[in-house]
């Protein structure tokens, strides 16, 4: 193939009916599966959002949250190549990572996220002012290969999303102090999901978060991280973004399948 052609195109359409042709049934049928699942997952996700799911009209508790996570990512588990965490980003399934699991029982390759024996400064801290901290459970975090930490946050669609910018940050804390010496993590990212966003409150509250000139959300491009204990500052970038912005974006990155698809 020469790309330089004119008979380019002529000639790569050649090739793929071709390449179609040798690729089993049974892999076309997985491929289908595939598509219709994200066309699934997308409607499912449009209609959690728009309170239409009949879970939703049951009692008195709003479960949007939940849904809408589980939905993402099923909650107290570790196989992120099973989720659908594409909404959020396509290489976020391709990561190590957990959802909903106190930090003391994450493992990543089966070593302990957080160090297990602590300094009398370091076990003080984690239980001070009557918590433990290494109970807390960040709702997502993944972990790409190059010493990153990507920690993801969902709030009620009906939450004021501005109440909570601090809370990635202190995840990103803990775990940067107390990660075990098996692990270098020297780069956080931090994904903060709601609906109720407004962005002169966001920067009302931490005016070092900045409007995306596209695609709806505010980005904060670093924020330090504290060391402590004679460990240096680490720091982290931020996103706030509506679920509906998430759900926009996706449908327009997988819009050109489901309509082969549904063409079929």
């Amino acid at each position: 193939l020469d790309t330089t052609t004119p008979l380019y195109s002529e000639n790569l359409q050649r090739e793929v009916e071709e390449l179609v042709k040798v690729i089993p049934l049974q892999n076309k049928t997985s491929l289908s599966q595939y598509v219709a699942r994200r066309k699934l997952i997308l409607e499912l996700f449009d209609k959690i959002l728009k309170r239409q799911l009949f879970i939703q009209q049951q009692g008195n508790r709003n479960i949007d949250e939940k849904l809408l996570h589980n939905l993402i990512f099923q909650q107290s588990t570790s196989n992120p190549e099973e989720s659908d965490l594409w909404l959020i980003n396509e290489e976020f399934i391709y990561f190590k990572g957990t959802s909903e699991k106190q930090l003391k029982d994450i493992k990543i390759s089966g070593k302990p996220l957080l160090k297990e024996v602590l300094s009398a400064e370091e076990d003080t801290f984690r239980k001070s002012l009557k918590e433990d901290r290494y109970a807390k459970r960040p709702d997502i975090l993944l972990f790409p290969e190059e010493n990153k930490c990507i920690i993801i946050e969902f709030k009620n669609p009906d939450i004021n999303v501005s109440d909570h910018l601090m809370q990635i940050n202190n995840y990103a804390s803990l775990i940067w102090n107390f990660a075990s010496a098996d692990f270098t993590f020297n780069t956080f990212y931090g994904y903060l999901i709601g609906e109720a966003i407004e962005p002169i409150d966001v920067r009302s509250h931490d005016g070092d978060f900045i409007e995306a000139l596209n695609f709806d959300y505010l980005f904060r491009p670093h924020k330090k991280i504290a060391g402590f204990l004679e460990k240096p500052d680490a720091s982290i970038y931020t996103e706030v973004i509506r679920y509906s912005s998430l759900l926009s974006r996706a449908i327009k990155r997988n819009q050109i399948f489901i309509d082969k698809l549904s063409a079929i």
